[in-house]
């Protein structure tokens, strides 16, 4: 179990000290080596500053949303960090006992993907223990922490940017991986089926917080919620060229290797505009096309563009 390679995303926005205790808290209480990043969705508190103090790795530049701030750590640990379970925490959701990953990976082993809920959220629970080995099942699931294999997301994808900044872009989320055969499942209940899913306690608490959401928000996205149902289950963390553009753009530069950056827009490239801005090239005599692709795009070097 503990074998896998295990990546915990916090995502976090203006709340840079309730988010450094749970830093704390996953650092001391967690069991075997992980690999975290910090999503952050343009807090302008201390928050990023604080992240560099303490040399941890940090995501994102603007406000974007949940969605889309969920979407930077699931991408940076499945696709930089190659991380085999990834557990996304909302900076509220502080482990609380020694090895409480072990659960999540468990659960994640068994199920693909597994849901968090609070206990006033609990009501609804219509049978298990919320453990790995009798999780808890029922209709209705939080956001806070969530648990995933790097295997099921490649079939279902990212949360949908088109929830935008806040409210049910985790339960769209759930229900796609339902949808795939992983986290949940169909009930006959009294009067109709619905949707149930896999829950656990996972060694987590909520700390007090306020939340940045309106009710304006969360009703908006339950009517999209409705629309998106029938969409395909695959849903990439970007909907545009452009988006994916501002996406990749925040991942650290680590993340590109032998690439040398990201692939510019799909523009002409311009040999003659390439030649005018650098000197260095056009003195040396160098063919301007061979120069950006063997050196120019690894050292950082403007696309040169052609003008109509």
């Amino acid at each position: 179990m503990t074998s896998r390679k295990l990546g915990i995303a916090v995502t976090t926005y203006n709340r840079c000290d309730i988010l450094l205790s749970g830093l704390e808290a996953i650092k001391r209480l967690t069991s075997i080596d992980y690999e975290l990043v910090v999503c952050d969705d343009g807090s302008v508190d201390d928050t990023v500053s604080a992240l560099t103090r303490h040399n941890i790795t940090v995501v994102g530049k603007t406000n974007k949303g949940i969605a889309w701030n969920k979407n930077r750590g699931l991408f940076y640990l499945s696709q930089h960090m190659c991380c085999d379970t990834i557990i996304l925490l909302d900076d509220d959701a502080h482990p609380v006992l020694m090895g409480w990953e072990q659960e999540w990976i468990a659960a994640c082993d068994r199920f693909g993907h597994v849901n968090y809920i609070p206990p006033h959220y609990r009501e609804s629970l219509l049978a298990g223990k919320m453990t790995a080995t009798n999780p808890g099942v029922g209709p209705t699931v939080g956001g806070m922490a969530i648990g995933q294999t790097a295997q099921a997301l490649s079939c279902v994808g990212y949360m949908d940017v088109r929830f935008g900044r806040y409210g049910h872009e985790h339960s769209d989320f759930t229900g796609r991986f339902a949808r795939a055969g992983f986290g949940g499942f169909k009930y006959q209940g009294l009067t109709s089926i619905e949707d149930v899913y896999y829950l656990i306690e996972g060694g987590i608490e909520l700390v007090p917080s306020e939340s940045s959401g309106t009710p304006h928000d969360l009703s908006q996205n339950g009517a999209l919620l409705g629309q998106l149902a029938n969409d395909p289950i695959y849903r990439s963390p970007w909907r545009t060229d452009a988006e994916m553009r501002d996406f990749l753009s925040e991942m650290p530069i680590a993340f590109w290797g032998a690439q040398g950056g990201l692939i510019p827009p799909r523009e002409a490239f311009s040999a003659s505009a390439y030649l005018t801005q650098y000197d260095d090239v056009r003195d040396a005599n160098n063919d301007a096309l061979e120069h950006y692709v063997r050196a120019g795009r690894s050292e950082g070097r403007a696309y040169g563009r052609a003008t109509e």
